[in-house]
């Protein structure tokens, strides 16, 4: 069995993840091609988390990538609730179903609980996430910004309790959009 190791990326690193990104969207259901300008574009926003922003190396290689980034709950009334976006997470198709994302998401969800944050919310596949915990948003009260939930949006609290009280609309960083 091959070995894992998790860290942080490096700026030399950012080449080879936004290729890792690219191959492991390549032939993804929902994918448009944009990912890997993503994960370039992500970098140089305010809200993203440089602290959680980690590569799996496997024999000396970048064979996955995961990155965070701040986003918001916004209440009916105004309120704001600050938790994470998890997005993207790649995997080289080479190296996928073998523990690679698993460990990512893993190492970086316990990270991001020591560090006090709040919850993680993201767009993902429906029978995949559900392992870390992850539930549909809706169960939270949580909504898209248009107000829609369905079974691959999903929230899931970093603390018990950390979504107690929490109403309210995802609002994520706009280079998303782009």
């Amino acid at each position: 069995m091959e070995t894992i190791t998790v860290r942080p990326e490096t700026p030399d690193d950012y080449f080879t993840v936004e290729c890792v990104v690219r191959e492991a969207f390549l032939d993804a259901p929902h994918a448009d091609g944009t990912e890997a300008l993503l994960a370039r574009k992500l970098r140089d926003r305010p809200s993203f988390v440089r602290s959680l922003d980690y590569v799996a190396v496997i024999e000396g290689a970048v064979a996955g990538n995961i990155m965070y980034s701040m986003c918001d709950i916004i209440g009916a009334t105004g309120e704001r609730w600050e938790a994470l976006t998890l997005a993207p997470l790649s995997v080289l198709p080479r190296f996928q179903r073998r523990g690679v994302g698993s460990l990512l998401v893993r190492y970086t969800l316990d990270a991001a609980r020591k560090a006090g944050f709040r919850a993680v919310l993201l767009y993902g596949h429906e029978t995949y996430y559900p392992r870390f915990g992850f539930s549909p948003a809706a169960r939270y009260g949580i909504t898209t910004a248009g107000g829609d939930n369905f079974d691959a949006f999903m929230a899931l609290p970093l603390h018990d309790g950390a979504l107690d009280g929490v109403r309210g609309r995802y609002i994520y960083d706009a280079v998303f959009d782009e």
